[in-house]
């Protein structure tokens, strides 16, 4: 081997080898996930069942004047019942051993944890609301918000569109009787924030001026609870059939049951089956560790084509 003449950095023979690369700190690139559908459920508890059976009031009592000593008329009444089912879901993340003995800065396990509890959420989030950035889903739960058929339109050429959108989901609730703003709450999409501050006031009614339609201290919702969700069709996006930018809902009606909060199962002995992969990955034999996310939870949505009114974008 030839003598390297100085000794130096430059290559690795001249002694660069010597000269570790510093390896900086884990960077994580921005995601736009928001997955805010179960938040705005007003029934959330832990279970300890893996069905909920709720029965429903359905009568509606009747009365009648009647005459002195007349007699006096019998009503009845009606009860139903819905049922929530409890719904497994799982990830598993597998590590080279090297791979968690080298890593010098950050905590390559905490990143995982956190986006494997992000996926998590944005699956539960896309199957409660029934669509997937957009498209159209079949649900894993026992019903979807997409599935109630009260909706109202969204004009998205109108500067006050998604507020009378949303003013008159809420008419819909009310004339439903579910008529408490408190109780309300409204999803939408993830670029609805821009588009009301961007919603710009129209002097004369004809040409689009450069003052914001809706001040600081104003709020375009009408003070509902408000939750966004990446599983929505945007506002931006062209308008056409199965596209909904929202949701208003008349909260305690959304039902969420937890059998079991997200748990870690720690695994180097297991063999483990990849998809596309032909055999199972041997988790001793190939120095991997593996590791198992779990959540057991259910969603359910009483009188839905009542309580949930769909903001569409049809134009």
């Amino acid at each position: 081997m030839a003598n390297q003449i100085p000794l130096s950095g430059l290559s690795d023979a001249a002694g660069g080898v010597l000269l570790p690369t510093e390896q900086g700190d884990i960077l994580a690139n921005g995601i736009l996930q928001q997955s805010g559908a179960l938040a705005l459920a007003g029934d959330s508890r832990a279970t300890t069942s893996r069905r909920t059976q709720f029965p429903i009031w359905m009568g509606r009592p009747t009365a009648e004047f009647v005459g002195e000593a007349g007699t006096k008329p019998v009503t009845g009444a009606e009860f139903g019942a819905g049922t929530l089912n409890v719904k497994k879901i799982a990830s598993i993340v597998i590590f080279t051993d090297e791979q968690l003995e080298d890593v010098q800065n950050g905590d390559l396990n905490v990143l995982v944890d956190g986006g494997v509890q992000e996926a998590i959420a944005d699956v539960t989030d896309a199957h409660a609301v029934g669509k997937d950035s957009g498209t159209n889903l079949s649900t894993s739960f026992d019903i979807a918000m997409r599935s109630t058929t009260s909706t109202v339109e969204f004009d998205g050429a109108d500067e006050e569109g998604l507020r009378l959108a949303v003013s008159a989901a809420m008419g819909t609730l009310e004339a439903n009787g579910y008529n408490n703003p408190a109780n309300m709450g409204v999803l939408l999409a993830a670029d609805a924030s821009r588009h009301l501050r961007d919603a710009r006031a129209v002097p004369g009614g004809t040409v689009a001026g450069n003052t914001p339609l809706y001040q600081p201290n104003s709020d375009p919702l009408y003070g509902l609870d408000r939750q966004f969700s990446t599983n929505l069709n945007t506002l931006a996006e062209a308008g056409g059939s199965n596209k909904i930018v929202g949701f208003v809902v008349y909260k305690p009606n959304l039902h969420v049951r937890i059998r079991k909060d997200i748990e870690v199962s720690v695994s180097r002995e297991a063999s483990v089956k990849v998809a596309g992969e032909d055999a199972p990955r041997s988790l001793w034999q190939e120095n991997l560790t593996g590791l198992r996310y779990e959540t057991r939870l259910g969603y359910w949505i009483h009188d839905i084509n009542r309580a949930v009114v769909a903001i569409t974008n049809g134009s």
